[in-house]
């Protein structure tokens, strides 16, 4: 593990390298990583990444971003991470084959997550206290535009939906979804053209693979929104105590919903397979050995594994989803809150 701080670390880090090069020959040139925010608390600011080889459930870099870091998100060719500073109004921009920040975009007030396009050209930033969404131009890594959106804007989900590519924002305070145009083709581009009422204080998104669903976290009354975007109609399904966090993925018993209960240290477990009879219900309930208030899930690209942040307890809890249950449990940062996982290749040794 490193922190990235100074050159001098740098060269120590280089000759250690240099000396243990049998070692680092063995580790592939690709392989699938999960990128951890540790948020951190009065006592012990976080400041930092956490870096997980999925392959192996092991930490293997620890990386120094801005004050206060929440969201992130990981382009789809894998060479960049995009991290929210909080605290400071920033994003740190990660290149994740040097394992360093190369960059630091000034947002607006208070950054809370972050979601890339499809095509990996844009990073769309929730502002939390200016109820605005800041556009990053992955090229040149400047803020292009800035939406208003609802009041107190947290998660977004981003995808091609039936109607083109969508951004789907959850205003907490408003308990709806601000729906962007994020087509760059469209006339009604970065525009606002749809505002949906969901649950009572929303707070995470996701949207299925195919498009159709988007699934939304309703922390304050315990319930989970399913938004259809073709129909743009709303399935209300109850779920633990306070969710928060949401994740989906192509698990073997097909595309699932993991939703995180931080209130009930449960994950909920929703069918999201349109074809499905059990479609948009809960079927199954993993608690044995969740840890302390858990807040995120990511999947890995093979869909086999789940990996879920656990704020209260500074840990990861790695679930098998053949099986839905926790496996692997993994010592991160301090209050470790939003995950990202991709597939990052130049690794050709590591110190």
């Amino acid at each position: 593990m490193r922190i990235h701080h100074n050159d001098e670390h740098e060269n120590a880090c280089e000759k250690q390298c240099q000396n243990e090069c049998h070692t680092h020959r063995r580790i592939p040139v690709c392989r699938e990583l999960a990128y951890v925010t540790n948020s951190g608390s009065d006592d012990a600011p976080g400041h930092t990444v956490s870096v997980i080889d999925t392959k192996t459930d092991r930490v293997i870099d620890t990386i120094r971003v801005g004050a206060g870091p929440l969201g992130v998100a990981i382009t789809p060719n894998g060479r960049r991470v995009y991290v929210t500073n909080t605290e400071e109004g920033t994003v740190s921009v990660i290149d994740t084959a040097a394992g360093m920040v190369i960059d630091t975009i000034p947002v607006g007030n208070a950054p809370i997550y972050a979601a890339v396009t499809p095509d990996g050209t844009r990073v769309y930033v929730t502002n939390y206290t200016d109820g605005t969404a800041s556009v990053i131009d992955t090229e040149t890594n400047t803020v292009t535009n800035t939406i208003s959106v609802g009041n107190t804007p947290l998660g977004q989900a981003i995808g091609n939906t039936p109607f083109g590519t969508r951004n789907y924002v959850a205003n907490l305070q408003e308990n709806t979804v601000t729906v962007i145009d994020a087509n760059p083709d469209s006339p009604a581009y970065n525009t606002i053209i749809l505002t949906i009422s969901v649950g009572t204080g929303p707070v995470e998104l996701v949207m299925t693979p195919d498009g159709t669903t988007v699934y939304v976290t309703n922390v304050n009354d315990n319930t989970v929104s399913a938004i259809d975007t073709g129909t743009n109609s709303v399935t209300t399904i109850p779920v633990g105590v306070s969710p928060s966090g949401a994740g989906v993925g192509n698990t073997p018993f097909g595309v699932r919903a993991y939703i995180t209960n931080e209130g009930s240290d449960e994950i909920y477990v929703i069918d999201a397979d349109p074809t499905s009879p059990d479609f948009n219900t809960v079927v199954d309930v993993i608690a044995k050995n969740v840890g302390d208030s858990p807040s995120d899930v990511a999947f890995t690209a093979d869909g086999l594994k789940a990996y879920v942040p656990n704020n209260l307890d500074n840990t990861e809890s790695v679930i098998d989803t053949s099986t839905n249950k926790v496996i692997s449990t993994i010592k991160v940062g301090v209050f470790p809150n939003l995950i990202a996982i991709g597939r990052v290749c130049g690794f050709t040794h590591h110190c």
